[in-house]
Order: C-alpha cells, then structure tokens, then sequence
C-alpha cells in the first residue's frame, strides 16, 4: 500500500526542521543574554582633576601703609611795617626767593633820622647836666668835711646828682628808641623762603595797622601732615613701634616717586572725632623746590628693617561668610578648607597672619574643579612651563 505526501514534506521532514529551529532560537537568547550583560558593565571612574598649587613661603616683607597727606611749610610768617611812614622801595621779585636777612622793603627814613639827631642832642644835654651835679656835689662834699657848708646843702647837691643821673638814662632809651625805629624803616627777611604777592605798592602808607605787606613760606625742609585711623594708630602703640623703625615717601600728583625721604617729628595728642583719626606729621627735605605749600600728595610710611613673614599669592583667597580662606591639598592629594587671617599686602603676594603653615600647599588654579574632601592631582606653580597664575581680587564662593 502507498503513502501519499501532502504539501511536499513528510512527518519526519517536518520534525528535523522543527529541532533545528529550537536549537538556533537558544542560540541567539544566549548571545543575547551576554550582548546584555557587557552593555550593563560599570563604567570606570575618571581620573582626578589637575589644579596648580603653591607652597606658603616665608619671605623678607618690608611693610608698608599709604595715606593721603598735604604738603604744609615749615614756617609762614606775614610780614609787617613796625613803624608808620611811606614806602619807599621795593627789593624782591613776587614769588621769588630770598634770603634770611634780606631787604624786602624800605620806608622814608628822613623824619626817623632827624629823631635819631634830636635824641643824641638831647642825651648830650643831659650828660652835660650829669657833669655839672657831679663837680657840684664833689665839691660840697669837700665843704660840709670842712665844716664849712651845712648838711642841707650837700644833700641838695647829692638830689640833683641822682636826677642827672636819670635822665641821662631816660635820654639813651629814647635815642634806643630812635635808633631802633630808624632800623625798622628797613624791613628784612626772618628766614630763607618764597614770598608771595605784594600788598601794597610803592607809595602807599603803611603803619603797625596795616595788613600784612606779603607773606614769607618756608621751602627747605617741608611738613607732610596725614591722618592715621584710630585702630591703626591703637595697633601701632600696642606692638610698641617706634618712629624711628620707619621712614616716610612720597607720590607726587603726576604720579612720580619723589627722591627724597622724610621722617616722622609729631603726633598730635587728640584725636580727631569727624575722621575718627590723628593727625601725624613727618618733614622731608625740599631742595629742589618741589614741594608747595598745601599740595596734596601721597604718603607712604614704610618699615626700614624687612620683617619674615608667610606669604601666598592672592589668587589663593576664597571668601565666604564666614569670611576668608583658601584651599590646601594634603599629603593624601585631597582638598581641605583652611581659614585664614590675613596681614598687609606685597604686590601680588598677601601675608598669612594665622591659619598656614610653611610648605602647606594652596590650590591657586582651578578652584572650581576642587571638591572639599576630593581629589585632585596637584601640580606645583613653578612646574607650569609658561604658566602664570591668575592674581587679583578676593574671590567670592559657596561652599
């Protein structure tokens, strides 16, 4: 008996292609599983960031404070007629210089002199008097030892010996007096230094009652007088510094050093209560004249002996609210936050009064990729080929 085949396989057929077709399906779930799994793999960690530090060094640290201050002369003096009369001359040129003892002015002398004469006239008179009671009393003298004139008579004598006697006094004060006045119909300089404008002009009437006839400044040396805060002046006492450990410079109004060197002679005893400062005052020699009565210039007291102090760069500060700090890096190579207390400024340098130590390392670029408590791979400033680091302000973060 014959098998017909239906739809061209047989059962056999039928069943081969079947285990085949399970087979392969197992095939691809297990190549699938482990597709899966390699997906599913942890990536690995990146490597820490890389931020330059610094080491905190100590360096000589000459310290330094700027104030504003105002140029002052030494001595102003207005000069005055002391006796009235005419002017008559005029010896200086207005905003010139001139010297101690030199003739600025002249009054008419004429009616001075003729006092001068009429009070030696007068003082000769009275020696003359002064002779004649001197002979008169000798000569009485002689007579009441004699028993040949009476006591009142000698006595009368002797009077009128004493009042030769002072007015012979009385007529050397007014010749003194004479002399004097004729002495200031010239008017003198009381010291070197610039006079300013003239008052009044030839001609005119000057007296003990008048304005002055022009003012004299002082120009060799100067004062420089500038206003010191309260806590500074309080810190300055407590550390018990001397005036003599510093010394005094100058910035001119166009900017310039000025080459010479002051040094500190006053400071006021009060304080002043608008400013809430003293006032301290320094004098600097002024050969060349630069100096001018009133000028406001810059003033900077400056330390003569350098001090040893730890200092970082000032890209190294971070402020939050709790105030100032920077970011160091361990020996572990991980990111700690130190608080600082801070000193003066050097340049781009700030000095560490409190918080570092010597050799600690400060992050000083790269603040931001430093996480307190991370890593991070440190390298040293002065390893960065052509790398300068970033100086400038406080930086101002959140922690």
């Amino acid at each position: 008996m014959s098998t017909t085949v239906k739809h061209g396989y047989s059962a056999k057929t039928r069943m081969h292609f079947l285990v085949l077709f399970l087979f392969g399906s197992l095939l691809l779930s297990g190549c699938g599983s482990s597709t899966s799994a390699e997906t599913k793999a942890p990536a690995a960690a990146p490597p820490p960031a890389t931020v330059i530090v610094e080491a905190a060094k100590f360096k000589d640290v000459t310290e330094e404070r700027t104030f504003t201050g105002r140029v002052e002369a030494v001595d102003t003096v207005q000069i005055r007629a002391r006796v009235q009369g005419y002017l008559k001359k005029k010896s200086f040129v207005e905003g010139g210089e001139v010297k101690k003892g030199q003739v600025l002015f002249e009054i008419e002398r004429d009616s001075f002199e003729i006092t001068v004469r009429q009070a030696e006239a007068s003082l000769a008179s009275a020696k003359a008097a002064l002779t004649l009671a001197q002979q008169t009393f000798n000569r009485n003298n002689k007579l009441v030892k004699q028993r040949t004139l009476a006591q009142a008579s000698l006595d009368d004598a002797q009077s009128a010996l004493l009042q030769a006697q002072a007015n012979v006094q009385v007529r050397e004060a007014e010749l003194s007096s004479a002399k004097l006045n004729l002495g200031y119909t010239r008017i003198t300089a009381p010291m070197n230094g610039l006079v300013g404008r003239t008052t009044y002009s030839v001609g005119n009437l000057v007296g003990p009652d008048s304005n002055a006839l022009v003012t004299l400044v002082a120009q060799d040396p100067m004062y420089v007088s500038f206003p010191v805060p309260q806590w500074l002046m309080t810190e300055i006492r407590k550390t018990g510094r001397k005036t003599d450990g510093v010394y005094v410079s100058l910035e001119l109004p166009d900017g310039s050093t000025y080459a010479h060197k002051g040094t500190i002679k006053f400071t006021n005893v009060q304080g002043n209560s608008t400013t809430d400062s003293v006032t301290v005052r320094a004098s600097i020699p002024n050969p060349e004249r630069l100096l001018i009565d009133q000028q406001l210039v810059q003033v900077s007291v400056i330390r003569k002996q350098p001090e040893r102090k730890l200092v970082v760069s000032q890209a190294a500060l971070l402020l939050d609210q709790q105030g100032t700090y920077v970011l160091a890096v361990d020996a572990e190579d991980k990111v700690v936050i130190k608080r600082i207390t801070t000193g003066e400024q050097q340049g781009s340098l700030i000095v560490i009064d409190s918080g570092l130590e010597e050799g600690d390392k400060v992050i000083i670029s790269g603040h931001q990729k430093a996480k307190p408590g991370g890593k991070v791979s440190p390298q040293m400033a002065e390893d960065q080929s052509g790398a300068v680091p970033t100086t400038g302000n406080i930086k101002s973060t959140k922690e």
